[in-house]
């Protein structure tokens, strides 16, 4: 039982001190409620992204089995359009509706809201099977990852209240970094030892690099848009 429960905070507890950085980066903190209720939406977002997984792989099984195309498919087609879309739609059908939605700032803490919450859950599963040393990679990895991904989408979504940017090109970035993200992690799953180990690193380090600059450029606007806040606070 012990170790059960030292499994479930080493998935969620990432999750959550994400949220909690996220949520302190507000110059003027969101109402914890529709924090709460985002974050719920987000973990019951896995619900439709797992229905929709299911439903193609019947569809796909007969695709190529080369392992380039298997990890091409199962990042974009089976991991980022479903969980990103299933994301923008929390965003677009409750937050972005909340009066408490107010400042380009809180598109960030939303969406990296939502995206937590099915990271949380995410990681709860993946953990599951995997045990500690799956947890601490993924904290330090995929959960970010995912935290960034959605401040981005999130900003997005903001642009498109505060601006009248069109919705719907909130999605095609979050999308394109989530699945180039994922291709060469996918890759080396579908090809193993086979592929060689020049092509194994060459995977890794595009891997590597494309976290890196998801992070930096959700961190970059984090701070870009906190310091909008300070100049309309001495403003006002």
């Amino acid at each position: 039982m012990s170790n059960l429960l030292v499994l479930l905070l080493t998935a969620v507890l990432p999750a959550l001190v994400l949220l909690l950085v996220f949520y302190f980066s507000d110059r003027y903190p969101e109402p914890g409620r529709v924090v709460l209720a985002t974050f719920g939406l987000g973990v019951l977002t896995v619900i439709p992204v797992a229905a929709y997984v299911l439903a193609l792989q019947a569809a796909f099984a007969t695709v190529s089995q080369d392992p380039f195309v298997l990890g091409a498919m199962d990042a974009f087609v089976f991991a980022a359009i479903p969980e990103e879309l299933c994301k923008f739609l929390v965003l677009a059908l409750y937050v972005r509706r909340h009066s408490a939605f107010d400042e380009p700032m809180d598109g960030l803490v939303y969406g990296a809201t939502a995206s937590l919450g099915f990271a949380a859950l995410e990681n709860v599963l993946y953990v599951a099977t995997g045990g500690i040393g799956l947890a601490v990679v993924r904290a330090l990895t995929a959960v970010p990852c995912h935290a960034a991904l959605g401040a981005l989408l999130g900003y997005g979504v903001a642009r498109s209240r505060f601006e009248g940017r069109a919705l719907i090109l909130a999605l095609p970035l979050p999308i394109f970094l989530h699945g180039l993200y994922d291709f060469p992690l996918l890759t080396l799953r579908a090809g193993g030892d086979a592929l060689g180990d020049g092509v194994i690193a060459l995977l890794l380090v595009l891997a590597i690099a494309v976290l890196v600059i998801t992070l930096i450029a959700a961190a970059r606007l984090a701070r870009r848009l906190r310091g909008e806040q300070a100049l309309v606070g001495r403003a006002g």
